[in-house]
């Protein structure tokens, strides 16, 4: 017999533990979706016969189709709720995938990356911003576990895109199946994605809010935790949509094997993601950082360096697992301070970072037609290291705890 107690428990869960699996399944969706695409990368490149700096140029429509979207999507979200914007750009990507797999002109590509800029944009300032929503509800840091399951959706979505591209998939038959799996996450996310707070939660949320602070504008904290965010974004991009293209053209690698770099750098921050926490308890949270950018410095620099194509995917490896846990301490740490509301600090971190992911790579491509892969990358390098200058600066402001948040009721949300 189990204890009455327990038997409780069991039969009445958390009232946001379905949110929280849906936060996290959206994460996942995040990762998936937007790593699907690097094992198509050097199918595209090869079919539209485009150098690394016409390339660039396209990438730059994903760049601004972010820019775009972002602002408009956190709007909508304050406005309607998360679970319709979350929808719809869900339902884009099902059909943006088989589109970049197959687009047979620039023209269709360009327009294709713009779209799947601006949905993996909004994507991922929605899904912060519910998390941010979800953390304040619980009472309880839950963000470093949520980006640890969207880079595990990214290390599903690049080795699940790579294994059927090694099986002789056709990339718009293996872009179709990755559609289908998000749209079975899709489908079981969205039910259960906090709609429009009650006007009872929203009057609390606003009163907090000024009691925080009054100012809008970012302060030069703010702006340092975005550079930070900027600079990992960027690096991680960069080895999303170049790291196959480098082992293409730099030791003629087959197209079908060049997402290994991308998955070994996935791996990587996953596993050092889910064990964050054990670096963070011992070292502290500025040490840690500090030790994660000068580990992601150190990868790239090997990726440059490395003399066979199996030492660059150890160097991808010791960047992924670098890179880890910097994005999520800086997202933990713009929550925290005290001179923005943390909804604005959110928003201003997440639109640098995303346009490190979307518009950096665009970046590494025009520099690459000058001076090559190799010296961009040693570039990118040099920027991780300025983050131990960065996280000196931004550590140094005072911050506030997260209190302890009272449960409100949402509109439209049936606890389980």
């Amino acid at each position: 017999m189990l204890n009455p107690t327990l038997r409780a428990r069991l039969q009445s869960p958390s009232p946001y533990l379905w949110q929280k699996i849906a936060t996290a399944l959206c994460f996942f969706s995040l990762g998936f979706s937007t790593a699907a695409w690097a094992p198509l990368i050097p199918y595209a490149q090869q079919r539209l016969f485009l150098n690394h700096a016409d390339f660039g140029l396209l990438l730059l429509c994903a760049g601004i189709g972010s820019m775009l979207a972002m602002p408009l999507a956190g709007r909508l979200a304050n406005k309607f709720g998360c679970r319709p914007v979350l929808a719809v750009i869900l339902a884009a990507f099902l059909f943006i995938l088989p589109a970049l797999a197959v687009s047979p002109s620039t023209l269709i590509m360009a327009i294709s990356l713009f779209f799947f800029g601006a949905s993996a944009g909004a994507l991922g300032v929605t899904v912060n911003l519910q998390a941010a929503q979800i953390e304040k509800y619980v009472g309880k840091s839950l963000m470093s576990g949520f980006h640890g399951v969207c880079s595990l959706g990214g290390l599903a979505g690049v080795l699940g895109m790579t294994t059927l591209m090694g099986f002789g998939l056709l990339p718009l038959m293996g872009a179709v199946t990755i559609s289908i799996i998000l749209l079975l996450i899709t489908v079981v996310a969205i039910p259960f994605c906090l709609g429009r707070p009650a006007p009872a939660m929203k009057e609390d949320i606003t009163e907090t809010a000024h009691e925080v602070t009054k100012k809008s504008r970012p302060t030069w904290a703010i702006l340092g935790i975005g550079l930070i965010c900027f600079v990992a974004f960027l690096s991680e991009g960069a080895a999303m949509d170049w790291s196959g293209i480098y082992l293409a053209t730099e030791f003629s690698l087959p197209a079908a094997q060049t997402g290994l770099a991308y998955s070994f750098f996935a791996a990587l921050m996953v596993l050092g993601r889910f064990s964050g926490h054990l670096f963070i308890q011992f070292l502290g949270e500025k040490t840690t950082i500090l030790l994660s950018a000068l580990l992601a410095a150190t990868g790239l620099f090997i990726v440059v360096f490395a003399p066979v194509w199996p030492m660059v995917l150890v160097g991808y490896a010791v960047l992924g697992l670098g890179s880890a846990n910097i994005v999520p301490l800086m997202f933990s740490r713009a929550g925290r301070q005290k001179t923005l509301a943390s909804h604005v600090a959110l928003s201003y971190v997440s639109v640098f970072a995303y346009t490190g992911s979307l518009i950096g790579p665009a970046l590494v491509g025009f520099g690459s037609e000058i001076v090559g892969l190799s010296v961009v990358f040693t570039v990118v390098a040099f920027g991780l290291l300025s983050i131990v200058i960065l996280n000196h600066l931004t550590a140094d402001q005072q911050l506030v705890e997260q209190p302890e948040a009272a449960l409100p009721v949402l509109e439209n949300e049936t606890p389980a």
